[in-house]
């Protein structure tokens, strides 16, 4: 195969000779061999395209300077190392596929072998980081310096401090790091990533693969955009500029060389760059952080609901025009939503005057409200709208929900057949409560799905739990008849439903028999 491509290679450049010649005895074809004046790039074009470039370089300069390298480590009981290909149960962290879709492959050089029960200290990993102030703050992703015991901060100019403070929010993604210098450093300028438009220009900086001082260049590709995993919870910028493994915590920056966003992931299947990058906005990293460094924590403000996407059917089920706002699934009791009358299906479609398109979006301003402070909060109830009142809290460490009183309801173990679900059902018994954290009663639980019946279309399972049909809550016969006899009524009906996972509503075509 090599001395195949070497020929092809050798019958190219032969040919080429050949054409060469005939050019040079055809004084008429001459001309077309060069290139003409016409053939080069108007001036003006050029001047654009250099003007571009000029930004790009003024850009790096300023904020290259600016830009640090990270290297964790840990002392970790070599009993407990990660033998790779040889851990006693057969699995390696670093092989998990959300891991490896949005870190790549960057697992630790660690040797192995010995279970002799001594510590050493390990490589953790490295990433990358940005000077916020002139005395050695400088701001970097939470996941860079989690389960680090020692931070190393490389500089720009090669020296390296090591970090006396590490400060860290795992549900933003932020850290702050503190190093001592002996002279003022350079600190980048924050920006407003709320006045990014999709297809503007922006340039990542980081030490990807540990190359330090790597920029690349790229567009905002989307924004507020979510990821499909609850470690991920905020509103992220994507973008396109190459992000590949140790990136992670560098600034992205407009051509103003102003930080809008801290590269965080990027989605791969190849451990390397595939076009999509994501980075935190810098406005929440910088409300993150400035609490970070004041305080030592964040404090959040929440209202206690469980909130769910209104999808076009939930829509339709609710008689809104188009999808907006959120559906509350649940209502942590003694909440700032539970005190202020929010219940479940309730439709929250404002939040102190700005309006709620998603779950995300609901959590994203609430978070950042004034804790005891009371905010109006406009509701979609029994296809009303309506406005209350909120006092919000404090997001607690630990929400624990209160004991559940038992169900009066009837509590009989036999099957019950919804014809239009093409389910068969019975109430809640002792161990589906148990399990599913319900009172006896509440609700009914699938104990049988048909095949090709509505029920086994719209995903339900065998110990899913319905616990409301439209508005009315099942704990009795009479509700489960009433809710049967409304549903028959309507095109579109909300199924509150609850498993393992978690409660969700569904919106399905109840009358239809197709």
């Amino acid at each position: 195969m090599i001395i195949r491509n070497w020929l092809i290679a050798a019958g190219g450049s032969l040919c080429l000779l050949g054409m060469g010649a005939l050019f040079t005895l055809s004084p008429s074809s001459s001309a077309h061999a060069a290139f003409s004046e016409s053939d080069t790039l108007p001036a003006e074009a050029v001047a654009r395209v250099d003007e571009l470039s000029n930004v790009f370089r003024s850009v790096s300069r300023k904020t290259l300077p600016a830009v640090v390298s990270i290297e964790t480590s840990g002392r970790m009981p070599t009993r407990r190392m990660v033998q790779f290909g040889g851990d006693p149960d057969g699995t390696d962290p670093f092989d998990d596929p959300f891991f490896r879709r949005f870190f790549g492959d960057i697992r630790p050089n660690v040797p192995r072998g010995d279970n002799s029960g001594s510590e050493e200290r390990r490589s953790l990993g490295q990433g990358s980081g940005f000077i916020i102030d002139p005395s050695g703050i400088i701001m970097t992703n939470a996941h860079v310096v989690d389960g680090a015991d020692e931070v190393i901060v490389q500089l720009s100019d090669g020296r390296k401090f090591k970090a006396r403070d590490v400060r860290k929010d795992a549900r933003a993604d932020v850290a702050i790091l503190q190093i001592d210098v002996p002279e003022k450093l350079p600190a980048l300028s924050i920006g407003d990533d709320k006045k990014m438009e999709i297809g503007d220009w922006v340039l990542a900086f980081g030490s990807p693969f540990g190359l330090h001082r790597t920029v690349t260049q790229g567009i905002i590709s989307a924004k507020a955009r979510g990821l499909n995993d609850p470690r991920m919870r905020q509103e992220l910028l994507q973008t396109d500029a190459a992000i590949n493994p140790g990136n992670s915590g560098g600034p992205l920056v407009n051509l103003r060389g102003e930080v809008i966003g801290i590269n965080t992931a990027i989605s791969t299947s190849s451990g390397g760059y595939d076009g999509v990058g994501f980075a935190v906005p810098v406005s929440l990293a910088k409300w993150v952080g400035d609490q970070l460094i004041k305080d030592g924590r964040v404090r959040r403000a929440y209202l206690g609901v469980v909130p769910q996407d209104i999808d076009a059917d939930i829509a339709e089920a609710l008689h809104l025009s188009t999808p907006h706002g959120v559906l509350i699934a649940e209502v942590t009791e003694g909440s700032p939503a539970d005190q202020a009358g929010l219940q479940i299906q309730d439709a929250i479609l404002e939040v102190d005057g700005q309006k709620i398109t998603n779950a995300r979006k609901l959590m994203a301003i609430a978070e950042k409200l004034t804790i005891g402070q009371t905010y109006p909060v406009v509701i979609l109830r029994d296809g009303k709208e309506k406005e209350l009142s909120i006092k919000v809290a404090e997001f607690p460490q630990e929400i624990a929900l209160s004991a559940r009183e038992q169900s009066t309801a009837d509590v009989d173990g036999k099957g019950i057949m919804i014809d239009e679900l093409g389910v068969e059902v019975q109430w809640v018994q002792q161990d589906t409560a148990n399990q599913l954290g319900l009172d006896i009663g509440a609700g009914l639980v699938v104990t049988n799905v048909q095949k090709g019946g509505l029920g086994a279309r719209i995903g339900l399972q065998p110990g899913t739990a319905i616990l409301r049909i439209g508005s009315t809550e099942l704990r009795t016969g009479s509700d489960l008849e009433k809710a049967l006899q409304e549903a028959r009524k309507q095109q579109q009906v909300l199924l509150f439903l609850k498993t393992p996972n978690g409660t969700q509503f569904i919106s399905v075509p109840f009358n239809s028999r197709d």
